[in-house]
């Protein structure tokens, strides 16, 4: 039989886990009655201060918390995301750092201490943990954290991955390696069906063990002089962005020459593709998963240099690459959950059989504003009617290489209609760039 003390737990971690945040509190507070300072008690008590917005009660509930166990790393966690909340960016890159010291694999700490060190413009300690969260995911110090994805396959991925290795095959020394590898792909992929499905301990023998992992990855140093072309345009596509009250704005030629010839060599080269579960006919790239490189980062602070006055305020939040398996493969409708979104393309325009189409549609209508973000899949439908309705205020922009899209993160958007030409080096591959929060 529980005791009292035990009873109360239970039923504020009951009512915790079903979001009723009131009853919660209460709850625990009532425990603490009977265990005052009871650690694992104050630091949920931080966590619903946090939750409500009550960001500085959250600080020194976790103070409490680790000041009766200094090893605590949720409560140091916890307590770096509160600050990090408050806009305190120096005191939780402290905070976070304490918790990687007492727990190296905190998967979350490490990515966040990424964005923040992005943020202040420290780009090598941001890579740094950037490797970090890729090895976690994918190299011998794995967590579990991206388990599924090394135990699972789709027939799509399976045969990219194949593609790939043949095109490395063609370009590296060790030829008979990618060669091997792309024949016993293809071997498998043929008893893999169109769905995720988990792979037979056979199947993922003749995978091998750096199945969807980091077995090749090309180099991307920053390079001299700019990645993102100046842009004497600057004020004019501005003023262009603003002249309506959700601004939305394509330009062309945004990196240099050499920037987007080594940025096009990265992502064709690098086994970086390991998402294949989130939209179907797709592959993707994120910047905790193999994404992050020394290129984009740069790329990511001239953009912010370019374009102070939109971007400055807004550090990166996150990046992601998505590159369609189907000469059709479209992103449905959908907003992103950040202030503002840059989107680009780089697959060569000599891929792209309809000129008309492949980019990307814009509505500038803003979204009701009780309309809440919730993700990709959620109210799919209503967004798309809602593009429908609004048709003739959309931004429509046709598919270019190096052509990018800049407009306020929360206005919907779409692929336009896709049609690629078959072949590896064919694969359409956007990437999209989110800076700062929806709410911001």
């Amino acid at each position: 039989m529980a005791s009292p003390f035990e009873q109360r737990v239970a039923d504020a971690v009951a009512h915790h886990e079903a979001g009723r945040l009131d009853q919660a509190e209460a709850a625990y507070r009532d425990a603490l009655e009977l265990a005052p300072s009871h650690p694992a008690i104050v630091h949920n008590l931080g966590v619903i201060a946090a939750a409500n917005g009550r960001h500085d009660e959250a600080i020194a509930q976790f103070d409490l918390a680790i000041a009766a166990e200094p090893r605590y790393a949720s409560a140091h966690y916890n307590r770096a995301s509160a600050l990090q909340a408050l806009g305190r960016s120096r005191d939780a890159l402290q905070s976070y750092a304490r918790v990687c010291a007492i727990d190296p694999g905190h998967y979350d700490a490490h990515r966040a201490l990424g964005f923040l060190w992005l943020a202040e413009g420290d780009r090598s300690r941001a890579l740094d943990h950037f490797a970090r969260t890729y090895e976690l995911r994918r190299g011998e110090d794995r967590s579990g954290i991206a388990n599924k994805s090394l135990t699972w396959a789709v027939h799509d991925k399976l045969i990219h991955d194949a593609e790939q290795f043949r095109y490395l095959a063609a370009r590296r020394r060790d030829r008979l390696r990618f060669e091997t590898l792309a024949r016993n792909y293809e071997a498998v992929a043929e008893g893999v069906p169109d769905k995720a499905v988990p792979l037979s301990g056979e199947q993922l023998d003749a995978l091998g063990d750096d199945y969807n992992t980091a077995i090749h990855i090309s180099s991307a140093p920053e390079i001299a002089g700019r990645a993102v072309n100046a842009r004497p345009d600057r004020d004019a596509l501005l003023a262009r962005f603003r002249e309506r009250e959700a601004g939305a704005v394509a330009f062309d030629d945004l990196l240099t020459p050499a920037g987007l010839a080594a940025l096009q060599r990265y992502l064709l080269e690098s086994t970086i593709w390991h998402d294949f579960s989130h939209i179907g006919g797709f592959v993707a790239s994120y910047l905790e998963d193999g994404l992050a490189c020394p290129l984009l980062l740069q790329i990511v602070d001239e953009l912010r240099g370019t374009l102070p006055e939109l971007l400055g305020p807004h550090p990166l939040t996150q990046a992601w690459a998505f590159k369609g398996l189907k000469a059709a493969s479209a992103v449905a409708a959908h907003a992103d959950d950040a202030a503002i979104s840059i989107n680009f393309w780089v697959t060569p325009d000599r891929a792209n059989r309809n000129p008309d189409g492949g980019g990307l549609e814009v509505c500038r209508v803003l979204p009701p504003a009780a309309w809440q973000v919730h993700g990709y899949d959620a109210d799919m439908a209503e967004i798309a009617a809602f593009l429908d309705q609004h048709a003739g205020e959309s931004l429509v922009v046709p598919y270019r290489d190096n052509r990018a899209v800049l407009f306020e993160s929360r206005l919907f958007h779409r692929s336009g209609a896709t049609d690629f030409a078959p072949g590896y080096e064919n694969h359409r591959i956007n990437l999209t760039l989110l800076f700062g929060h929806h709410a911001d």
